[in-house]
């Protein structure tokens, strides 16, 4: 559940671009083409999994110093997806994300470590705040850099990523049914951004 944009901070890692000397660049979450999935056990016998399809955020990628690229996100209630209303209308409620009261998760990165490459593709662990439910706690993922040229469709400059993480619900003010309901969130992201002009 959660970045999310989404995700997404995960952007720090453009480093792997040609153009060393590049100023900063400022990126828009193309919300069509990103996609945050989460699961969490439930009983023990199965993940429940579910989707957020409601993300905004921006970007700055740094080609020259990624360490300083930077992400933010949020992510609408409104857009929770599991395949099955009441549970749905359950996870929105007071006793879970009371998305009544906190429409909106936000993410927001403060730092990104490169690491080494992964099948080829650079990776790096990205560092920031979730809040949820009124609560901020840190959360960091491990983002991939797909790949990064021009978009085909909107024929301009774009970086696909995909990250995964885990968290706590506790941490931010989610404990209902511990225990029959597992304590940890993972979730794995597909985002696309599009540079702006």
């Amino acid at each position: 559940m959660k970045n999310l944009a989404v995700l997404f901070a995960t952007l720090g890692m453009i480093l792997f671009s040609s153009s060393a000397n590049a100023d900063p660049q400022k990126y828009v979450i193309d919300g069509e083409h990103t996609h945050i999935i989460w699961q969490v056990d439930r009983f023990g016998f199965t993940n429940t999994i579910g989707s957020f399809v409601t993300i905004t955020g921006n970007l700055v990628l740094d080609e020259a110093a990624p360490q300083n690229s930077t992400v933010n996100a949020e992510i609408n209630l409104a857009g929770l997806r599991s395949d099955l209303k009441l549970r749905e209308d359950i996870v929105r409620s007071p006793h879970w994300l009371d998305a009544a009261k906190f429409p909106v998760i936000t993410y927001k990165s403060t730092s990104v470590t490169l690491m080494d490459a992964e099948n080829g593709k650079q990776q790096a662990k990205v560092e920031g705040i979730m809040t949820l439910k009124g609560t901020s706690a840190p959360l960091e993922m491990i983002v991939i850099l797909n790949k990064m040229s021009g978009d085909p469709v909107t024929k301009k400059k774009a970086a696909g990523f995909s990250a995964r993480g885990t968290f706590k619900r506790a941490d931010f003010g989610v404990s209902i049914a511990l225990g029959p309901v597992g304590a940890d969130v993972s979730f794995q992201i597909e985002a696309l951004a599009i540079a702006v002009d």
